[in-house]
């Protein structure tokens, strides 16, 4: 496939509006570790650290004194290079050699597991040990900095070599999602707001029924049952609404919740405060929520979402998407937009110019029951790239990072080495500027490790076309989103603040029991198991459990970063 590639300029003024991002966070706080790292291919842990990684005797320059770095690459970027995981020996050599050469910096890099709990897991006891580990990604840099794991890096971005670093992120407001009260800056960002899960709708079965992208919740509605009805995949395989289940940190109801509760709950997915009692409370116990589960169950006895929506996989939810069975999408928005290429191959007569099986959110939003906008704000992540307390070269990781940030360098991890497997296109005039690039047959087809993959603004700022001139879904849903969706209302109080994990654990000693029985039994109201009637005793199970606490904490936090500001 050809791809061209145009610096597009989209950096206005309107950089408070959604954005989405292909390995985004989806949590409500930005950390979980889903979003960020899920792909449907298995991990091979290590991918190349442990290898033999001297410098490329043939470059002709010494680098036997090159500092070494080791970075755990939990940061998405499968989601990004849409590879496999995992390079081969020779291809992570390869690239090693090449950054050692332009940079004088030996980068060595540990691949995450790809399930989010077993990544989380390999990345504490890597912390815990003796093995050298200079730089990752995480949330909670709020802990990590007050335990002195990592350091500020205000004196590293201060320097002029940093200053295109800076100026790609500060117009999203970004930096400020990593700083603390004193100006400290302890991690290099990912991205801000973002809406993960928005509604996206086949447009074709929508012209079949004779109906518009729907703008209210009866219209949605409308269109999911008429579609079970038209039954257009056949077979009765027809699936008019595709969810997915949420994170065991998120609550597995938690990306359903974000594309929808904002339509039956006032503050829509997030925790808010009760002016009643000046409590923070989670939005599971707010009023509204039991018509949202209400809602859900009539859609799962009725067939409108899938019975194994809340255990299916992402593969499979990818797998129902890309072979063209589903009428609506919330599921992660990545699972539309990364598979186009793979639905292309299975609709007939797909027709990307004129949006025929395009998943198009409405720009306006959807007006749920209540009144307010279904679709729920991701809370502003404050994830990042953090550097250890124990690295000996920092300014080794930046030089590594500000390298990788340059656009032809992007590009070089992302689809290896210039003149091998990539060029700029020879039938183009200006080639170089426009960033018009042609792959060559027989480039890698592993999961850059190397890659960076905390790229939003170069991703939104660039424009991706097929070889028939027609504009990639992924871009095209990333920029079209930047430019004019506002279709959300934001998470309850949760925009940018960065609790305490640890102290959450400390304060709450039953709070995995807590949110472990709570989902056990939400899944129960939805599929019918649980009646609703018996709503006030699992309240009060849930304060038997330990909720009060839950409250209790998350209220004196709150109140904490209120009063700090």
């Amino acid at each position: 496939m050809k791809k061209k590639q145009i610096l597009a300029a989209l950096l206005t003024a309107a950089m408070t509006m959604t954005l989405m991002t292909g390995c985004g966070n989806d949590s409500s706080t930005g950390s979980d570790a889903g979003g960020q790292n899920e792909t449907s291919q298995e991990s091979q842990g290590t991918s190349g650290a442990d290898a033999d990684s001297s410098a490329d005797a043939g470059t002709g320059t010494d680098n036997s004194d090159a500092p070494t770095i080791v970075i755990f690459n939990n940061s998405g970027a499968f989601s990004v290079s849409g590879a496999e995981a995992g390079s081969d020996e020779a291809a992570y050599k390869e690239m090693q050699d090449y950054i050692l050469e332009q940079t004088g910096v030996k980068v060595e890099i540990i691949m995450p597991p790809s399930d989010a709990s077993a990544e989380k897991e390999k990345l504490n006891l890597l912390l815990a040990g003796g093995d050298q580990i200079d730089a990752w990604w995480d949330d909670d840099w709020g802990k990590y900095s007050r335990d002195g794991i990592i350091i500020p890096l205000n004196e590293y971005l201060e320097a002029p070599e940093a200053q295109a670093l800076w100026d790609l992120w500060e117009p999203w407001g970004s930096w400020e999602k990593v700083t603390d009260s004193e100006g400290k800056i302890w991690a290099i960002p990912r991205l801000t707001d973002s809406v993960p899960y928005p509604i996206m709708y086949r447009t074709d079965w929508l012209d079949q029924l004779g109906m518009e992208i729907p703008s209210t919740f009866d219209e949605f509605n409308d269109y999911l049952y008429k579609v079970k009805e038209l039954d257009p995949y056949g077979n009765g395989e027809t699936i008019p609404l595709m969810l997915e289940k949420g994170s065991s940190d998120a609550g597995i109801l938690d990306r359903a919740e974000y594309a929808l509760l904002g339509g039956y709950v006032e503050n829509g997915n997030g925790k808010w405060l009760d002016e009643a009692d000046g409590k923070v409370k989670p939005e599971w116990i707010a009023e509204g929520y039991t018509d949202f589960l209400k809602q859900m169950n009539q859609w799962y006895q009725d067939g409108i979402i899938h019975k194994e929506n809340f255990t299916m996989d992402v593969d499979t939810v990818r797998g129902n998407i890309t072979k063209g069975a589903v009428a609506a999408s919330a599921a992660w928005y990545s699972r539309v937009t990364l598979t186009e290429a793979n639905t292309r191959e299975n609709i007939p007569g797909f027709d990307r110019e004129k949006y025929t099986y395009a998943y198009c959110a409405n720009d306006k939003g959807t007006i749920g029951p209540n009144g307010q906008l279904m679709q729920t704000l991701s809370a502003a992540s404050t994830r990042g790239l953090m550097i250890s307390s124990k690295c000996k070269h920092p300014e080794a990781v930046m030089k590594f990072v500000e390298w990788s940030f340059e656009w032809e360098n992007y590009t070089t991890e992302q689809y290896g080495l210039e003149g091998k497997y990539w060029q700029y296109n020879p039938d183009s005039e200006n080639a170089k500027e426009n960033k018009d690039v042609v792959l060559i047959e027989g480039g890698p087809t592993y999961a850059r490790d190397f890659l960076m993959s905390l790229a939003v603004p170069l991703e939104v700022q660039t424009t991706e076309y097929d070889d028939d001139g027609i504009q990639e879904m992924h871009n095209f849903w990333l920029q079209k989103r930047l430019s004019d969706y506002q279709a959300t209302i934001e998470p309850g109080i949760e925009n940018g603040i960065v609790w305490d994990k640890v102290a959450l654990a400390e304060n709450i000693p039953s709070l995995n029991d807590l949110n472990t029985y709570k989902d056990e039994e939400l899944i129960k109201f939805v599929n019918g198991t649980r009646s609703f009637d018996t709503w006030d005793a699992f309240i009060e199970e849930c304060y038997s459990i330990g909720l009060q606490d839950y409250i209790d904490e998350y209220t004196r936090q709150y109140n904490e970063m209120k009063d700090s500001k």
